[in-house]
């Protein structure tokens, strides 16, 4: 059987939680240990694309977005050399504001749920891991990813309303599976925690309460760290910046957490 890379999408409907970061420094990380990572953004404001050293995603020429409206269009697959960016020890797939105007695009196409499975599908073969940055909405777009996707990581940050909004992506996951049987939810991230305050330990009583009789919680909790938002501005990941800082160090620990779960 051929290698198949394993297809993880971080995602939330909420904005704001840690998906990119979590998606971009996941990636390097892997990238750092020597696996064929390939990082698709699959949101429309860009932030992957962005720290991964584009500075100007508008001017990008091929994004994810070309790719999907070129299989809908004329049923044909771009090849690699058309789109992929090496960067940071991996390969990116950018976006653009181009990806706000794809669910309007595939609210008029048959079999609309499949169209980035068709692609993934095409270059699975070339990594060990594909990785997607997801955008915070539900619609046709994410149902898309759920269905192109094996595992789905759900970052939250650790506030009280983030946890809130939980309940509605994991009811959009159970109608996902009957479509995908091979998607499971690797896990629920605490991001940006204060730790040892009240605000922190309601959280995590919240998440032990609701989901964690159905859903792995990860243990390792991302702390919250000003230097994320320092390295973001000089267009850089915070494993990629200040690799002994304590959130790189944490994400360090969450990807053997991740891959240890996988085996």
């Amino acid at each position: 059987m051929d290698k198949k890379a394993k297809v993880f999408a971080i995602m939330n409907e909420k904005g704001g939680v840690g998906k990119t970061t979590t998606a971009t420094n996941m990636a390097y990380l892997l990238g750092k240990q020597n696996k064929k990572v390939l990082l698709i953004d699959f949101d429309g404001q860009a932030n992957s694309t962005i720290l991964m050293g584009n500075e100007n995603p508008n001017n990008i020429g091929i994004t994810i977005s070309t790719i999907l409206n070129n299989i809908i269009d004329n049923n044909y697959i771009l090849p690699p050399e058309d789109y992929l960016i090496k960067t940071k020890g991996i390969n990116l797939i950018p976006a653009n504001a181009n990806l706000f105007y794809l669910e309007s695009k595939l609210s008029t196409v048959t079999f609309r749920e499949y169209m980035l499975k068709k692609f993934i599908d095409s270059v699975r073969e070339d990594y060990d891991y594909i990785i997607i940055d997801c955008m915070p909405q539900i619609g046709v777009p994410l149902i898309n990813v759920m269905v192109a996707s094996e595992r789905l990581i759900i970052p939250t940050q650790s506030e009280i309303l983030s946890v809130k909004g939980l309940t509605e992506l994991i009811r959009h996951y159970i109608g996902i599976k009957a479509v995908n049987q091979e998607l499971k939810i690797s896990g629920i991230l605490m991001t940006m925690d204060k730790k040892n305050t009240k605000t922190s330990k309601e959280v995590k009583k919240l998440l032990d309460s609701n989901f964690k009789e159905n859903v792995n919680i990860f243990k390792t909790v991302i702390p919250y760290s000003i230097k994320v938002s320092e390295a973001n501005m000089y267009k850089k990941i915070i494993c990629e910046y200040l690799p002994k800082n304590t959130v790189s160090v944490f994400y360090e620990k969450f990807l053997k957490e991740v891959l240890k779960n996988e085996q």
